[in-house]
């Protein structure tokens, strides 16, 4: 059996061999943020294990404090690369507070001559930032269940699978290491032997070496998601068009019978009288401040999107009628609008519901329209449920 400074070595040596691998051979050509952030994994994996090599001299504490923050800092790193895959950001202080304070604590934590500074500190941390890419990896995964054969996201489904795997198994094993570290104490033979740096760093290599292998075609995938994204997204407004906007609402439907939901459809008042007078680019600029009222009332993955024109179309599940049209009022920029010029003094949207959950998405929208209409023919600027009687603005 290696001695765990060997070990240390392996690992770093590993680690440099995995980052070539990764950023020259993978992101270089892809991109793709998924590459370059466990490019970053495995830097930061690496030189933390560099750093539990410093055992001498005064810097030992230092040491072993950015060594643990760095472990963390790599579990960290692991869970954003697993939300790009959703084309989800973390911020640099998401990442940066949980590796502070396992430095902080590390650095006030007694020292031992037989395991390192703060490592309960470091394995709850390593457990929690796992934990959560396991988590997010696995609902990616879950996902990709319906993809027909063909469809490229069904061959990412094995990749997805070791990925979150190998996430999932490092997440219990520091889970399991922290519980032993309490219940059994760091010096304990059966804490040393099974859960101790040894078989950590044993652990850290072979999951190194399994996410590594499927890096490539993951990136592949999250490069062909980001394009199907932005496919699928009006360049104006950033909703969704209508074909996606369709597939996702019918499925929505389908999946909660019986449930409140509505569907609206929205329509500004006397659009081509803005354009006619201040030109287009005011009448872009009411689309855009539109659109960003409703992520703002209806949530950023509400379904939304620009039906088209100056239409607009969202589907609110668990929402009643009622409901809807205290949205709806909520959903608009504030009079006068973006430009502050606009025909009445403001942007009128007209908002209707139709139909319940269960029924099909496209007669519930036929239902919408004409609610829509009669809004408009009963004076605009207001709001009308489909099969009730117009209300006065």
């Amino acid at each position: 059996m290696l001695d765990l400074e060997t070990l240390r070595i392996v690992q770093a040596s590993v680690g440099a061999l995995t980052f070539v691998l990764v950023y020259f051979g993978t992101y270089r050509s892809t991109r793709a943020a998924y590459a370059r952030w466990w490019s970053l994994v495995v830097v930061f994996s690496t030189v933390s294990s560099t750093l539990y090599l410093l055992d001498t001299g005064a810097g030992v504490p230092v040491a072993d404090a950015l060594g643990n923050a760095l472990a963390v800092l790599s579990g960290g790193m692991a869970w954003a690369a697993a939300r790009s895959l959703r084309g989800l950001t973390v911020s640099a202080l998401q990442l940066a507070v949980v590796p502070a304070v396992i430095a902080v604590a590390t650095l006030l934590s007694p020292r031992s001559d037989a395991v390192v500074a703060g490592t309960g500190f470091l394995v709850a941390g390593m457990a929690a930032q796992f934990g959560l890419a396991a988590r997010r990896l696995w609902i990616l995964r879950s996902e990709q269940e319906g993809a027909e054969t063909g469809d490229p996201r069904a061959g990412i489904r094995a990749a997805l699978s070791s990925v979150a795997l190998a996430a999932s198994v490092l997440a219990g094993f520091y889970a399991i290491r922290a519980v032993a570290y309490v219940a059994l104490g760091p010096e304990s033979k059966a804490y040393t032997v099974w859960a101790g740096p040894d078989a950590t760093t044993v652990v850290v290599m072979l999951a190194m070496v399994t996410v590594t292998y499927s890096v490539t075609e993951i990136s592949r995938f999250e490069v062909a998601e980001a394009w199907r994204r932005r496919a699928e997204r009006d360049d104006l407004t950033g909703l969704l068009t209508r074909d996606p906007f369709l597939r996702q609402g019918a499925v929505a439907l389908a999946a909660t019978p019986g449930a409140p939901t509505s569907v609206m459809l929205a329509d500004f008042d006397r659009f081509k009288e803005l354009n006619d007078t201040f030109g287009h680019a005011e009448g872009d600029a009411a689309l855009v401040a539109f659109a960003a009222a409703c992520r703002e009332v209806l949530g950023p993955d509400a379904l939304a999107c620009r039906w088209g024109g100056e239409e607009f179309a969202a589907v609110l599940e668990g929402v009643d009628a009622e409901a809807a049209v205290a949205v709806a009022g909520e959903a608009r920029p504030p009079d006068g609008g973006p430009c502050g010029r606009c025909p009445g003094g403001h942007h009128g949207e007209l908002w209707a519901r139709g139909g319940l959950a269960g029924e099909a998405l496209v007669d519930v929208l036929e239902r919408a329209d004409e609610a829509l209409y009669l809004a408009k023919a009963a004076g605009r600027d207001r709001a009308v449920v489909h099969g009730e009687e117009p209300a006065s603005s």
